[in-house]
């Protein structure tokens, strides 16, 4: 079932934590060191868990996760960056997210504001209603759920624009346009790798994390090229957010791979409260 935003809050079914927030590396910070820089871990807190997730989204994980009673190491493998603008072709019967990315880089055309919205996930959707959209509907899911929640929504013909990254994942849009939709996907920011060499010199020793958070099948893999370059193994546990995001680690000895009830935070969060 879809669940419905507004700015009111009325019928929002927004799962998410009040998160604090505390100081992070972000992407312009990272240097480049030759050995592993000494991670001062804090004593009041327990096993270290590093969130590779996105700026500013590693924040908000990372002081959750502080609340729980972890020590956060929010150093991204990835960046965002915004596309330019690309002026519409004409007025679409409805637009799609299938991340915040996209409705924070998208152009908000105050025409459009009233339009019916469809975004994968809860925590897109709210960032859609708080954008300004005033009939949003949560597929609460992944890519699938929101292709189903498409279809069961709007008849076949309609004009659909999906605001994306440069590189989508899957083809959501070619879907919909098998399926009798009028789809058009608009890039509007593109995603890069954060170096190796970098990450390396803002992370302890592999063997000081007892855990990693993998958001996305890209951060998977990024991780992945990261953890072969040390001579120091990782033993511990990686937390995915969907089989997807795991599938870089099949077969990769002396890890603990776990894949989260649903593809949102608060079941990542929950996958580690509760091992």
């Amino acid at each position: 079932m879809a669940a419905f935003f507004s700015l009111a809050g009325e019928a929002s079914l927004w799962r998410g934590l009040s998160f604090l927030r505390r100081q992070t590396i972000s992407n312009d910070e990272i240097k480049v060191s030759d050995r592993f820089p000494t991670h001062a871990k804090d004593p009041a807190f327990g096993p270290t868990i590093w969130v590779t997730r996105t700026s500013p989204d590693n924040e908000n994980t990372a002081s959750a996760l502080r609340r729980l009673g972890f020590d956060a190491l929010a150093v991204p493998v990835l960046r965002v960056e915004g596309l330019p603008a690309i002026a519409l072709d004409e007025q679409p019967d409805a637009i799609v997210f299938t991340s915040v990315n996209g409705v924070r880089h998208h152009s908000i055309c105050p025409a459009l504001l009233d339009i019916p919205v469809f975004a994968v996930g809860d925590r897109t959707a709210e960032s859609a209603a708080h954008a300004g959209y005033t009939h949003v509907a949560s597929a609460a899911g992944d890519v699938l759920d929101l292709e189903r929640l498409i279809v069961q929504s709007l008849p076949r013909g309609s004009r659909l624009l999906h605001f994306s990254a440069h590189r989508s994942a899957g083809d959501l849009t070619g879907n919909l346009r098998r399926k009798g939709y009028l789809a058009t996907r608009k890039p509007v920011y593109e995603t890069r790798d954060v170096a190796g060499a970098k990450l390396l010199a803002s992370l302890p020793a592999p063997h000081e994390i007892n855990g990693i958070l993998i958001h996305s099948p890209r951060a998977g893999h990024v991780v992945k090229r990261c953890l072969e370059r040390t001579s120091r193994p990782f033993r511990g546990i990686v937390y995915c957010i969907s089989d997807a995001a795991a599938a870089p680690f099949e077969g990769k000895h002396g890890m603990d791979i776990r894949v989260a009830a649903r593809p949102d935070e608060a079941s990542m969060l929950a996958l580690i409260a509760n091992p």
